[in-house]
């Protein structure tokens, strides 16, 4: 008859029974996001996949081992955590074999595909058990989609390139091609314990100073809430920009001499003008964090969010509010080191809305294909990851323009308000990559 601790061991899965190398301490934003999972995470909202669509003859058992080596050199995706608070750790644990769940679709492959990929990024990861979950659906006989559905604690959207990129140089290797594999970034556990020195030993003081300035006298612009909050459900309104217009907004922000990305971040406060009535608007966005060139193959949840204010005179010209936008993004690149939790928003979120209620990512532009190991990979760009914010006007590039994707709460914000936002955030684009003699407050 087994004893209680030989039975507790029977109750482990497999990756938990497997040994612990090392503890570390967190770095400042996973501890923020383990709150978050621990209160908002039940939805898969702190999901960050890495998902690929392989075509040719592929080898499950060479993919595998090629998977097990890249989270073998990155110690984040095998890292794990206890406690909470300050008390939270996190736990290493030594290279092992992972699982590779195979899935065979039934039906009409395509739908079948489209439904697996939304309840397997709809499922929450429990970061205390395995930081990561794998998935391999076979859609033809030469025709698969991997997942590599990772915590948010221990990755971002930069280091899924880094991982992606890890495997193709894996892939090749395994078929005989004489392919580097990428250099190693520093790993997360250096980057958080310089972070910590940074912090206390004030090398983050002049970027704290920056930010005691900037949001001074802040007062956040409330969205139209419901006057009885429901369940929270992240919900998503979804349309396009088509290549037309984005090639004319380009033209546009260089007409600015700024970026395409300030373009669009400018487009969007237009619109909260004139959803919202104020011309002192803040969004927030993540940066990816990765100024010092020693963390660009770096591993880990490194991107902060940062606060981006900008004050707007309606009556000013569009390009006029395009610089505005462009000083106030450079200045938050400038200073994208303070851990979002530390930035002074105590008296701007006192009147209950928070500051990162209101959102605005722009997803790098991928490599869309490529070949490795005999095989054509491609780059898939998941919209169906939920989001933990309010309101995340998030824009991804593809080949043919740009998704706009508009993730709200729909516990909290009404469907025809999301619905008339992005329309008007779509026609303002429209109206933009055709003409720049407008004003401000005209652009929508």
């Amino acid at each position: 008859m087994a004893s209680p601790d030989e039975r507790k061991q029977e109750e482990r899965t497999p990756e938990e029974q497997i040994p612990v190398e090392r503890e570390i301490d967190p770095s400042a934003g996973q501890r923020l996001l383990w709150f978050l999972d621990r209160y908002r995470g039940h939805d898969g909202a702190l999901n960050c996949p890495m998902m690929c669509r392989i075509r040719g003859p592929l080898d499950a058992g060479v993919l595998r081992q090629c998977l097990e080596t890249v989270i073998s050199r990155h110690e984040s995706l095998r890292t794990v955590f206890r406690g909470g608070g300050r008390d939270l750790r996190g736990l290493v644990r030594a290279s092992a074999p992972v699982q590779l769940r195979p899935r065979r679709l039934d039906g009409e492959p395509e739908r079948a595909l489209r439904e697996a990929v939304a309840e397997e990024l709809a499922a929450r990861i429990d970061p205390a058990r395995s930081a990561f979950r794998i998935t391999l659906w076979q859609v033809a006989d030469d025709d698969h989609v991997l997942c590599l559905n990772m915590h948010h604690l221990v990755t971002d959207s930069w280091s899924c390139g880094v991982v992606f990129q890890d495997l193709c140089a894996l892939l090749d290797q395994a078929r005989g091609s004489h392919t580097e594999r990428p250099p190693q970034g520093l790993p997360f556990s250096a980057f958080a314990a310089w972070q910590r020195a940074a912090l206390d030993g004030g090398e983050l003081r002049a970027q704290q100073e920056y930010w005691q300035e900037r949001l001074a006298g802040l007062t956040l612009a409330p969205l139209p809430v419901r006057d009885v909050p429901g369940p929270r459900r992240t919900a998503l309104v979804r349309r396009e920009l088509d290549r037309a217009a984005v090639a004319g907004l380009r033209d546009a922000a260089r007409t600015g001499r700024s970026t395409l990305f300030s373009l669009l971040l400018t487009l969007y406060y237009a619109v909260l003008h004139q959803a919202t009535g104020h011309t002192d608007l803040a969004v927030a966005s993540l940066y990816a964090n990765r100024t010092r060139p020693e963390l660009r193959r770096t591993v880990g949840f490194l991107a902060n969010m940062v606060v981006l204010r900008t004050r707007f005179d309606p009556a000013a010209g569009a390009l006029d509010a395009l610089r505005a936008t462009h000083s106030t993004v450079t200045g938050a690149f400038l200073n994208q080191g303070v851990p979002y939790q530390l930035l002074p928003l105590r008296e701007a979120q006192s009147q209950g809305a928070r500051a990162d209620d209101i959102v605005f990512q722009m997803l790098a532009e991928p490599v869309y294909s490529t070949t490795a190991g005999g095989l054509a990979l491609e780059v898939l760009v998941p919209d169906g990851v939920g989001s933990r914010f309010e309101l995340e006007l998030v824009l991804v590039p593809h080949q043919a323009g740009f998704h706009v994707l508009l993730f709200y709460n729909e516990g909290r914000l009404d469907e025809t308000f999301a619905t008339e936002l992005v329309e008007r955030y779509v026609a303002a684009a429209a109206r933009v990559s055709r003409n720049t003699d407008l004003t401000f407050g005209r652009i929508c």
